[in-house]
């Protein structure tokens, strides 16, 4: 799979660049190796995950600064088994959507839409990446129409980059390090501190839980760049599994498809 996704390279890496999470860099470095590499399906931003949930009582970050909470943060999601997350953006007047499952380095499952491209859906597991999306990502994917037509409907099997589906690329509460402590606020009925900081011109707010686990419950983006992550569903099952084979071609086998 070669880099010509041009317009998912754009959505990624100026994601990265909002707020050094590279919650989006995957889709620049990843999509060139499968396709869309891979992360979820159908996230369900539920309500409050593992934790106590929303209420009175004493913050666990009362008089903390922003780093010692980033920290404690960074520490908590390194243990989360599981979790979901749903981005909505806005880059260039248009508007984009990732949804999340990540149940472990290397397996997890992502639904994306992109303007033009339209809904791309990938899993990661075993090693690999499978993708699939309509006509438009199909040619991107493979390089011809011809080849786009063939695998219509199917997966399309690519090698697993070192960058898809890593925990500290979807977050990473570390890169908040000399962020300021903003107003505490709430997520979903969740009490939340936050942490403020300014990105590439783009001011950044994380909500970390106050109650129960501190783990990450959303990243807002303002500024040229506009986006919205809430993550939810902490320490669930989550089973990520390949598509059978019979609905799976190999991306190169693909693209050798001589054309007709």
């Amino acid at each position: 799979m070669t880099g010509e996704i041009a317009q998912m390279k754009r959505y990624g890496n100026a994601h990265t660049k909002s707020y050094g999470t590279a919650h989006g860099k995957r889709y620049g470095k990843s999509v060139a190796a499968a396709g869309v590499c891979a992360v979820f399906a159908l996230a369900g931003c539920s309500g409050p995950d593992s934790g106590s949930g929303a209420g009175g009582g004493k913050s666990a970050f009362e008089g903390k600064s922003a780093d010692a909470i980033a920290q404690e943060a960074a520490a908590a999601m390194k243990t989360a088994k599981s979790f979901r997350t749903v981005t909505d953006g806005k880059q260039r007047g248009q508007r984009t959507r990732m949804e999340i499952a990540f149940a472990g380095d290397g397996r997890c499952t992502t639904t994306l839409d992109l303007p033009e491209i339209g809904r791309v859906e990938s899993v990661t597991v075993g090693g690999a990446s499978y993708s699939k999306g309509g006509p438009a990502f199909m040619k991107m994917a493979l390089g011809s129409e011809t080849a786009a037509k063939e695998a219509a409907g199917r997966w399309v099997k690519g090698a697993q980059s070192d960058s898809t589906c890593k925990r500290d690329t979807l977050v990473n509460p570390a890169a908040m390090k000399g962020a300021t402590r903003g107003a505490d606020a709430e997520v979903d009925g969740r009490r939340t501190a936050t942490l403020e900081m300014t990105a590439q011109d783009n001011k950044v707010t994380m909500h970390v839980a106050a109650e129960g686990k501190p783990y990450v419950l959303r990243i807002v983006t303002e500024g040229a760049l506009t986006s919205t992550a809430t993550f939810s569903s902490y320490d669930r099952p989550l089973e990520i599994k390949a598509p059978p084979a019979a609905q799976v071609v190999e991306a190169k086998a693909a693209a050798q498809q001589p054309a007709q």
